[in-house]
């Protein structure tokens, strides 16, 4: 079914202004807006192509069999059909953000974002469960850039900005009741948890921990056994990280005890959590039998419908995070043609720090088997990619990728290659021992 794009834009905005149509937005009347559009040319089914809202359901709200409630059903229709201003203030909605073009600009989108909301920060102190919504709608638009942005980039220009918002967060979550405050928490719990990745990927474990806390604390109100089974996977990859793999291995457990509500995929993200933290404790029947498990039901996670936390959870992923499980156990032969496969299938042009780690994982395993040519041309690799992310976590690999090679520090070119690996390391470790 052809769409005229412009040609509708056009008719939503002459028609979105009228005063009828601003007053149905003001009542959230999603099914006299859809009936004005139909009348005036427009089909349910090209509402349902630009919206993503289903047929069937954006016809209930016609005939008003069904009433559309959620902020995220009047965003998905309003940013679909590009309604002008007036008629987004209607809905309560925030201002749509202009696109930027393509994703090497998510970080000027979310440094633009960020700056726009510091002008609301004064408002936290006077936040009203009536202002509340928008500023959940204005939240939710940030939130998409700096998942973007930290695809591509890192977490280290995006830590500040967000723990600059945390506070409009809590504060929305505080004065929302009623039908909305399960949508407040749903989210709260997504921004916080995000929060929380981005400081363990900077390396501030302690600030990592405290905000997947707070995202916790959201979903156990919330009542939502995917999300909690989520944020315990979280926690334990925080806690094995931070040097208690013990914890984090019992917190893995706690996620998968939630055995009846897991998809595929976050039975698989789990799994792979709960290998690398028998790893850590040097486990290796353990960790290899979790890592093949989660490769089984990444696989069965491809074809499920059901929405999740991990839809970055692929077998691509998990084999690359089992080759690190291998590392760290030690046998680096196990790991190469896992990381190798990684490397030479990866196709996900936007999970840029996933790339880079699997890259220098690769490097590390070349370096450990005695592969000294190998090693150097993945480190060389590893390099040009770290140096675009601001990302603590793929420095780390880089670094031991240079103590790899110290056992070949006589030779010149590997000298070379080790004296730029430490001037990249040392701009984001500064207080790394010499080595």
């Amino acid at each position: 079914m052809a769409v005229d794009i412009p040609a509708i834009r056009e008719l939503v905005e002459r028609v979105c202004t009228r005063k009828d149509v601003l007053d149905a937005c003001k009542r959230r009347d999603l099914g006299t807006v859809i009936t004005v559009l139909c009348t005036h040319g427009i089909t349910q089914g090209q509402l349902a192509a630009l919206t993503g809202i289903p047929q069937g359901r954006l016809s209930e709200y016609k005939t008003r069999k069904r009433m559309a409630t959620a902020t995220s059903t009047f965003e998905a229709f309003a940013d679909g059909l590009g309604m002008p201003p007036t008629a987004r203030r209607a809905l309560g909605l925030a201002p749509a953000t202009a696109d930027s073009g393509p994703l090497d600009l998510a970080g000027r989108r979310a440094a633009d974002d960020a700056a726009s909301l510091r002008d609301v920060r004064p408002l936290i102190t006077t936040l009203s469960r009536a202002s509340a919504i928008p500023v959940l709608s204005a939240l939710r638009g940030i939130h998409r850039s700096y998942l973007e942005a930290d695809r591509l980039m890192g977490s280290m220009c995006l830590t500040g900005p967000v723990q600059l918002q945390m506070p409009v967060v809590e504060r929305a979550c505080e004065v929302t009741r009623g039908s909305d405050r399960a949508e407040m928490l749903e989210f709260a719990s997504r921004f916080m948890e995000f929060g929380g990745w981005l400081f363990q990927d900077a390396g501030d474990l302690a600030c990592a921990m405290h905000w997947t806390d707070r995202a916790l604390d959201y979903t156990l109100e919330l009542g939502d056994p995917r999300s909690t089974a989520y944020t315990l996977m979280r926690k334990a990859m925080i806690a094995t990280e931070a040097g208690n793999p013990a914890q984090g291995l019992g917190i893995a457990n706690s996620a998968l005890a939630y055995n009846d509500a897991l998809t595929p995929r976050l039975r698989a993200v789990i799994l792979r959590q709960r290998s690398y933290s028998h790893a850590v404790l040097g486990e290796v029947i353990a960790s290899a039998k979790d890592s093949d498990e989660a490769i089984i039901h990444a696989t069965a996670g491809m074809q499920q419908g059901e929405e999740d936390r991990a839809p970055y959870c692929s077998p691509n992923y998990v084999a690359m995070e089992a080759g690190a499980s291998w590392l760290l156990l030690g046998h680096p032969r196990s790991a190469i043609p896992i990381l190798e496969k990684g490397h030479s299938e990866w196709l996900d042009s936007s999970q840029m720090r996933d790339y880079a780690l699997c890259v220098s994982r690769l490097a590390a395993a070349y370096a450990a088997a005695g592969e000294l040519e190998q090693a150097c041309a993945a480190a060389e690799e590893a390099m040009g990619l770290a140096q675009g992310l601001g990302s603590r976590r793929v420095a780390g690999q880089v670094d031991l990728v240079h103590r790899r090679l110290g056992r070949w520090r006589q030779d010149p070119a590997v000298a070379n290659l080790r004296r730029s690996l430490k001037v990249l390391v040392d701009s984001f470790i500064p207080e790394r021992e010499a080595s």
